[in-house]
């Protein structure tokens, strides 16, 4: 139960206060665990950082008040809610007042993705897509082990994204985050389901996401087709190189709209998580 409490105030906090305030700290804390990422060498550094953070994650978690304490910055510091919110957010906002050029800007940085060339319909389509792809690594999947393990648990997966991102990590790092990944996904992907169109959302997800690039990436792009019935998918350009991924749903074609709707839907499947850890810590 302290646990969802926890959980459920860190994300609250990350969602009213303004992410400019929280990025510091969080840059701090993410570039000390990099330096000391990229000190070691590749085959120390899963065991050493990852180990070292679970085991710290351990003992300070049992500290009465410190550990309550400790437990919330730090899910303060990896969930990253209102940092999407805000970013969608910002281009709705652009949209609606008219200011396309400056909604393409926002989202080539939300993205990575060069949205210069995007007219309105790719702009709203890439942000959905983005959404649903940050909000996955940056909030379900962490909460998703903060559920199974506590603070050690949400060490565990976000240290190991962390070392997953450096250079030189290798395929191991990479491998060992997509095993973290592989169950929470897909719980993600039913759940979305869920509080949409499920069965245009199983449909897609079970046919169409191998048909990705990123089968991981696949199935949450297709889930969420299916859920809002909206077309997603399509060719982005990203450092210049245009990849093409195939183009599922057979919805409306994304519309700013869509990004309302995505923001519902991922607050109705969080409240769906939340719903569901009251009942089993009850039990």
């Amino acid at each position: 139960m302290n646990a969802l409490i926890l959980a459920v105030a860190a994300l609250i906090f990350c969602r009213l206060m303004k992410t400019d305030r929280i990025e510091p700290y969080r840059q701090k804390v993410t570039g000390w665990v990099e330096a000391m990422t990229d000190r070691l060498p590749n085959s120390a550094r899963l065991p050493v950082v990852v180990g070292g953070a679970v085991a710290l994650g351990a003992i300070v978690a049992y500290l009465p008040l410190i550990g309550a304490l400790a437990t919330f910055a730090a899910l303060v510091i990896v969930l990253r809610y209102g940092d999407v919110f805000e970013s969608a957010q910002a281009i709705l906002t652009e949209l609606r007042s008219g200011s396309f050029s400056q909604a393409q800007l926002i989202l080539s940085d939300f993205s990575a993705t060069d949205a210069s060339q995007l007219d309105e319909n790719g702009v709203s389509r890439i942000t959905v897509e983005t959404q649903i792809l940050k909000l996955a690594t940056g909030v379900f999947i962490p909460l998703a082990w903060f559920a199974l393990g506590g603070l050690p648990g949400l060490l565990l997966y976000w240290s190991s994204s962390v070392i997953a991102h450096r250079d030189g990590s290798g395929e191991t790092s990479s491998r060992w985050l997509s095993l973290l990944n592989w169950v929470p996904i897909r719980v993600l992907a039913f759940t979305l389901g869920l509080m949409g169109d499920r069965e245009k959302s199983r449909s897609l997800w079970r046919h169409r996401a191998n048909d990705f690039s990123d089968p991981e990436a696949g199935i949450l792009v297709a889930a969420t087709a299916g859920a809002l019935r909206v077309k997603l998918g399509g060719s982005r350009a990203v450092a210049g190189i245009i990849q093409q991924e195939p183009l599922v749903g057979d919805g409306d074609d994304a519309a700013r709209y869509h990004v309302e709707e995505m923001q519902s839907l991922a607050e109705r499947t969080l409240l769906l998580w939340a719903v569901a850890g009251l009942v089993i810590t009850a039990l």
